[in-house]
C-alpha cells in the first residue's frame, strides 16, 4: 500500500505515532496542474504534514491546513475527508521565484517552504459540516522549515510534547511525499512506572533518535510496517490501525453555481466572455461553463 497512514504506540503505549506514505496521490495532484519544482516540492510537503496531522483526529468530515503567507507562494492549501480523499494546490508568482532565485544563486535548488511564503501563518481547521463549530488552530511561519514550523503549533497550542520528520522525493517527474510523528501520551494511560520522569524522558531521547536515523530510501521503498519495526523493535512498537487514503476534489458545478450566484452582478458582468462565464477548479482542474443567465438573480 503506497498511500497509507499507520497509526502505532511505543513503549507500552508511553507515546503514539503515525507514519504516513503519498505516492499515487502525489501523481494525481499533479496529473490535473503543473507547477515549479519548488511549488511542488511545497505542496507535497504540506499534503504529507496535511494527512499526518488529520490522522491523529477524531473527526467526520475536513481536515485542512493551509499556510498563507507574503512570499513568492501566497497559499498552500490540502484538505483530508475522513473517508481519505485529499487534494491540494497552491497560489504562486512564478516570476518572483525565480528572481528570488537568481538572487539567492540557488537556482536548480529546493528550497524550504516557509522560506516561499515569508511572512505568514500556518491554519489547521476541522470542519465535521451544518450545526457544527469550526475547530482552528494557528501559528505563525516561524522556522528553518514546515517541520519547525508544524512543532512550534504542538508546542504553543496543544501543549503536546510531539517529534516529527517530512521527506519528499522525486523521480523523474513524479513527486512523493511521506512523514513520521511521535507525540507523549498522558501520563495516567503511559507504561508501568510512567511518574518516573527521568525513565520516561529517557525513552523519549532514543525513540527521538531512533527517528533521525530513518534515511528516504527507506521510508519510500520500505513497507511501511518494516521501518516502524526496523526502527523500534526494542521499543515494543504495536500497529493500532491502517489507513488508506486516494485523491479526491469536491467540487461540483452546483456548488460553484452557487458561489458565483452570490456575487454582486456588476462582478459577474466583469467576468462575462463571450456571453460566457468560465471558471476552473484549482484542485483538479475541471472547467465549468455558466451562461450569465444562470447566475444573475431576478
Amino acid at each position: 500500500m503506497n498511500d497509507t497512514s499507520i497509526s502505532f504506540n511505543l513503549d507500552n503505549n508511553a507515546f503514539r505515532g503515525r507514519i504516513v506514505r503519498l505516492d499515487n496521490v502525489m501523481r494525481e495532484i499533479f496529473t490535473h496542474a503543473q507547477y515549479p519544482d519548488n511549488v511542488a516540492a511545497a505542496i507535497s510537503e504540506t499534503t504529507a504534514l496535511g494527512v499526518l496531522i488529520a490522522s491523529l483526529m477524531k473527526f467526520d468530515g475536513i481536515f485542512t491546513l493551509q499556510l498563507q503567507g507574503s512570499g513568492p507562494i501566497s497559499v498552500l492549501v490540502a484538505d483530508v475527508t475522513s473517508a481519505g480523499k485529499v487534494r491540494a494546490t497552491a497560489k504562486y508568482d512564478a516570476k518572483a521565484i525565480e528572481a528570488a532565485q537568481v538572487l539567492r544563486k540557488t537556482e536548480g535548488e529546493i528550497e524550504p517552504t516557509p522560506h516561499w511564503l515569508e511572512h505568514g501563518n500556518l491554519i489547521f481547521t476541522i470542519d465535521q459540516g451544518k450545526n457544527t463549530e469550526l475547530y482552528q488552530g494557528v501559528v505563525d511561519l516561524k522556522g528553518k522549515n514546515l517541520e519547525e514550523c508544524a512543532l512550534r503549533y504542538f508546542k504553543n497550542s496543544e501543549q503536546i510534547d510531539t517529534y516529527l520528520h517530512l521527506y519528499l522525493d522525486k523521480v523523474g517527474d513524479v513527486w512523493k511525499s511521506a512523514g513520521i510523528l511521535i507525540q507523549k501520551m498522558p501520563q495516567k494511560g503511559g507504561k508501568d512506572g510512567a511518574d518516573d520522569e527521568n525513565a520516561l524522558k529517557e525513552l523519549w531521547n532514543e525513540d527521538k533518535i531512533l527517528m533521525d536515523s530513518l534515511k528516504k530510501e527507506e521510508i519510500f521503498n520500505l513497507d511501511l510496517k518494516e521501518v516502524l519495526f526496523r526502527l523500534f523493535h526494542e521499543h515494543q512498537v504495536r500497529v493500532s490501525k491502517e489507513q488508506e487514503y486516494v485523491f479526491g476534489c469536491r467540487c461540483s458545478r452546483e456548488k460553484l453555481q452557487q458561489t458565483l450566484s452570490s456575487m454582486k452582478p456588476e462582478d459577474i458582468e466583469d467576468m462575462v466572455e463571450n456571453g460566457k462565464i468560465t471558471a476552473t477548479c484549482n484542485f483538479c482542474g475541471q472547467v465549468y461553463s455558466f451562461d450569465k443567465g444562470e447566475l444573475l438573480k431576478h
